[in-house]
């Protein structure tokens, strides 16, 4: 979720864990042979997939920031329209393909005053309930994408908004 933090983090899922026959508790995590710290293991779930946190993953680069020139404020009559368009650059500097979810999200009105609208989300899976966009990445060694999602805010020009 590169809008709360650009690191890039490593969750493994093992599907039909039952068979393993584990204990619930702490485990500690190795990847590529260092030690990268401690992860909990709760077999009890009643979830298909067990998910382990495997820690940061240096070797993936993820950045976002503002497209500053399809960005910006309009003024109407009584009426304010913000745009926001975001970019979020992936690049994989590993030497085998990987498979990324990557998450952001839109903000979500209540206010029947303040109307939000999803411009472009590039492929992204939305809900809408929540604003939540998800996108499925399958990145070649040493190659990068970019993603572009931009939303519209409507508002009351003297509404005071914190987005």
């Amino acid at each position: 979720i590169p809008k709360l933090d650009n690191n890039v983090y490593l969750v493994a899922k093992v599907s039909d864990y039952s068979q393993y026959n584990m204990l619930p508790g702490q485990a500690n995590v190795i990847f590529d042979g260092m030690y990268v710290g401690k992860t909990y293991i709760n077999p009890s779930s009643h979830k298909d997939e067990l998910q382990l946190s495997l820690g940061k993953d240096p070797n993936i680069s993820v950045d976002r920031k503002v497209v500053s020139d399809q960005s910006g404020t309009k003024m109407l009559s009584s009426k304010k329209e913000q745009s926001f368009t975001y970019e979020i650059t992936v690049r994989n500097n590993k030497k085998e393909n990987v498979a990324l979810l990557i998450e952001d999200h839109i903000p979500v009105s209540k206010n029947k005053d303040i109307e939000v609208s999803l411009t472009d989300k590039k492929g992204a899976d939305f809900d809408e309930e929540t604003g939540k966009l998800s996108w499925t990445v399958k990145l070649k060694p040493n190659s990068s994408e970019k993603i572009r999602f931009g939303y519209m805010v409507k508002s009351d020009k003297n509404q005071q908004l914190y987005l």
